[in-house]
């Protein structure tokens, strides 16, 4: 077994002809080397781990692909979990990791962490090996991150719909506990603050981070007989199910409501949904996360980098203010 180990790594001072005699029996018998079993031996490893919240959400497919075409092109492999925004779930993954060795970690953290937690915290730091931390950064953790500013553009996207005559935005801001939610937040109050104009507290509405949160959330909103003059989706699914409600009733967007949306989605365009959007390039950010974690293995630093990607403002009429409608006060409808 020991020659059969030399010839699999690669061991000088073999012959041609052992290496021509092991390389038969292992096609023979249709042998595959464990990737985990090597790991192990060598104390070292090309396996990248991945772990994100939701994998049925297409930005984290999207961060996906950017990660694996990196990957790809520097011969590293990838070890994907989902943890369904369950610490539990994340605690069990990350200790699966830990026993296969892996050489990285590219990790989007729990949405319960937001705020500082001193265990949690120390759980990244005894991991031991190079993190990069993706879209959800964990306070005073201080760890390597790429990050979208969320805050500037939401300040940009509430400011469009305030230039377009609107007072009256409900913003569907998901879960208030999430960091990204708090982000977005803070950017739509500023930006009515900026504009010389007080926010209404009323105005944000908290959800799950799903198509059925939102769903639910907007029907509310479309049934309380008191429209807002703009709704803004604050995430992708976010806004796919507030367009799910809206398309239940006879409004029409911009004639009856304003829609602003924070992220594009491949059924836009299929559909021919022309909506004022924030557009984010998430396979460049899984692209620049694996890049980070590469050149944090070649060269070692106690530096810390986190890098701001900013997101493109796409203005495609959506944000118009509704015909008929009085930028004082709210519709009446019913």
């Amino acid at each position: 077994m020991s020659t059969v180990s030399r010839v699999l790594n690669n061991y000088p001072h073999i012959s041609s002809a052992t290496k021509q005699k092991v390389a038969d029996v292992i096609h023979e018998m249709n042998y595959v080397p464990s990737v985990y079993a090597r790991s192990l031996s060598s104390q070292n490893s090309n396996i990248i781990g991945v772990v994100v919240p939701e994998i049925s959400n297409p930005f984290f497919g999207g961060v996906i692909k950017g990660i694996t075409q990196i990957a790809d092109q520097e011969n590293y492999n990838i070890l994907l979990c989902n943890t369904d925004e369950d610490q539990i779930k994340e605690r069990n993954a990350l200790r699966m990791l830990q026993e296969y060795r892996i050489k990285g970690l590219i990790i989007t953290p729990v949405t319960e962490r937001g705020e500082y937690d001193k265990e949690y915290v120390e759980m990244f730091r005894n991991f031991g090996i190079d993190l990069v931390l993706v879209d959800r950064d964990i306070k005073y953790g201080n760890f390597n991150a790429v990050l979208f500013d969320d805050t500037t553009a939401l300040f940009d996207l509430t400011s469009l719909l305030i230039e377009n005559g609107h007072r009256d935005i409900a913003i569907l801001a998901g879960d208030p506990r999430h960091v990204v939610s708090k982000r977005r937040v803070e950017g739509y109050i500023s930006a009515f603050g900026a504009n010389g104009l007080e926010y209404k507290p009323s105005d944000i509405y908290a959800s799950s981070f799903s198509i059925e949160g939102a769903y639910c959330v907007t029907k509310k909103i479309l049934d309380s007989c008191e429209l807002p003059t703009a709704i803004i989706g604050s995430s992708n699914m976010l806004s796919m199910g507030c367009l799910k409600a809206l398309s239940e009733h006879t409004l029409t967007i911009p004639n009856d409501i304003a829609f602003a949306g924070y992220d594009a989605l491949d059924m836009h365009e299929i559909l021919n949904l022309n909506f004022t959007l924030v557009e984010k390039d998430v396979e460049l950010l899984g692209r620049k996360a694996m890049n980070l974690l590469i050149a944090n293995f070649q060269h070692q630093s106690n530096d810390v980098n986190k890098i701001m990607l900013t997101p493109k403002l796409v203005v495609r009429g959506s944000e118009k203010f509704p015909k008929g409608r009085s930028s004082k006060s709210r519709k009446q409808c019913c």
